[in-house]
């Protein structure tokens, strides 16, 4: 029975050759260690615990409002980064406007995770 094996050992050439360095072998390894990482802690961060906290009245109950804001984009008026925080705006980039032209819509933050997550190829 070891003689078959040994027969089919002659077929399968099994070599050491490597192409690459060490470097980059430690590159690859370390990028998809980090990679994994960092999806793991903002997936974690988003969709256990409290991602977003919206400020509300009590018209509306809290966990519907802060459902709404996760779902929707969020903007910032640039020109509100240049005013007196506490007296003319109550947080940088964040003030009263009516004109839509004014603001800058920002909608990537719930799909950092997903794109973290896929750039992973070990």
């Amino acid at each position: 029975m070891l003689d078959v094996f040994r027969g089919l050992k002659g077929l399968v050439k099994i070599s050491s050759v490597t192409i690459d360095s060490s470097i980059f072998r430690l590159h690859y390894s370390a990028s998809v260690s980090f990679l994994l990482a960092f999806s793991l802690i903002v997936t974690t961060r988003q969709y256990v615990g409290n991602p977003i906290d919206c400020i509300h009245t009590k018209d509306i109950p809290e966990d519907v409002l802060n459902t709404y804001c996760w779902i929707h984009s969020t903007y910032t008026i640039p020109s509100a980064f240049w005013k007196r925080i506490g007296i003319d705006v109550a947080h940088p980039g964040i003030d009263k406007t009516v004109d839509p032209e004014e603001r800058r819509y920002v909608k990537y933050y719930q799909w950092v995770c997903f794109c973290l997550f896929f750039q992973v190829r070990p």
